[in-house]
């Protein structure tokens, strides 16, 4: 891009909204694990895909480890090795494996499937991490017929449409997602309301968006019989889609009008209520968004979140490019030198175009 062609981060000198996030491939070392396991040699499949999960904070570790985690629930069920494997996971930067390991974390999954003798949406769960679609999309299926109207079947809508998303089909993801958010628990319910948040966001659909998005965020907090390990993903895309649509956003004009504070506080809020629950999620992202608000901005955190991110991945690396410009008319101050000549340093390291 020469110096005259447009950005495509801006419109009309203004930041563009952060698009929803794209599934990360599955690297090619990962995928020969994933082969060995379907091929029914799974002490093949662990050597050859614990070094890369072991090998540091990338995207390759992260789909290492959530495969490991797919081949240890495929042999011996959530606990023990598959649980340490999730929580690898949940504690990376990837925007979809993150939340699903956070939500396979919780107690209640276990005990919500063990009524089920045939083990179905477990076996499924273990063909879905290990690169198995077609044979998870089934037992899904299966599993949500055969247990309607339980636990265990809402659960079945809810990975189904997980599923579905992930493996690019929206609008057949919104129905099961939509019988998740209705009829599962909360924590389940709160990741429904992510998914769908997801889906309606593609769809430009920004106020149901932003209504589904603000149910996730605060039916996964603890305090509302949530999740620690899946409130700071359901935060983050909440603070991500304020970031880059609250000035069309109805539920940030009804905040601002009832509560008389600024759009500012309210982009803020979900960042800073992520950082209150970092036991074992805690996506570089928030920190990105939630240190660039301070008085002073603590520049220092924002550039080592940053540097995580472009470790993980270049795609996370230009997220995280995206949402400083997304949040750039939220943090500007001109009363405050510091923060002026900060931000301006700041642009200039992440070769950002100028904004308005």
């Amino acid at each position: 891009m020469t110096a005259t062609d447009p950005s495509p981060l801006v419109s009309g000198g203004r930041a563009l909204p952060l698009p929803p996030d794209p599934p990360s491939p599955v690297p090619a070392e990962v995928e020969r694990g994933l082969a060995a396991y379907r091929a029914g040699d799974a002490p093949a499949a662990r050597a050859l895909l614990t070094p890369p999960a072991e090998a540091g904070r990338t995207a390759a570790a992260g789909h290492a480890a959530m495969a490991l985690a797919g081949v240890e629930l495929g042999d011996g069920g959530l606990g023990g090795p598959c649980r340490a494997w999730l929580e690898r996971v949940a504690g990376g930067e990837d925007p979809w494996l993150g939340p699903l390991a956070a939500v396979l974390l919780h107690p209640h999954l276990e005990a919500y499937t063990a009524p089920d003798p045939d083990a179905t949406l477990l076996r499924s769960l273990a063909a879905r991490l290990t690169g198995d679609p077609d044979t998870a999309r089934k037992g899904f299926e299966r599993a949500a017929d055969a247990q309607a109207e339980t636990e265990g079947g809402d659960l079945a809508h809810l990975f189904l449409g997980e599923l579905l998303l992930h493996s690019g089909e929206p609008d057949a993801a919104l129905g099961p997602l939509r019988h998740a958010r209705r009829w599962c628990d909360r924590l389940f319910s709160a990741y429904a309301c992510h998914l769908e948040g997801h889906v309606l966001t593609g769809r430009g659909d920004v106020d149901e968006a932003g209504e589904a998005l603000q149910e996730a965020h605060s039916r996964s907090h603890p305090a509302n019989g949530g999740s620690a390990a899946l409130h700071p993903w359901a935060a983050l895309r909440f603070g991500e889609l304020l970031a880059g649509r609250a000035f069309e956003l109805d539920l940030v004009y009804e905040q601002v009008e009832n509560s008389g504070v600024s759009e500012g506080v309210v982009v803020r809020e979900p960042f800073e209520s992520a950082l209150l629950f970092d036991e074992v999620s805690r996506p570089a992202l928030v920190e990105v968004g939630f240190h660039l608000f301070p008085s002073p901005v603590e520049f220092e955190k924002v550039h080592a979140a940053l540097d995580r991110l472009r470790t993980w991945s270049d795609e996370r690396y230009e997220r995280g490019r995206r949402l400083v410009l997304a949040l750039h008319e939220h943090v500007e101050d001109s009363r405050e030198d510091d923060r002026v000549r900060g931000l301006a340093d700041l642009w200039r390291r992440l070769d950002l175009p100028p904004v308005r």
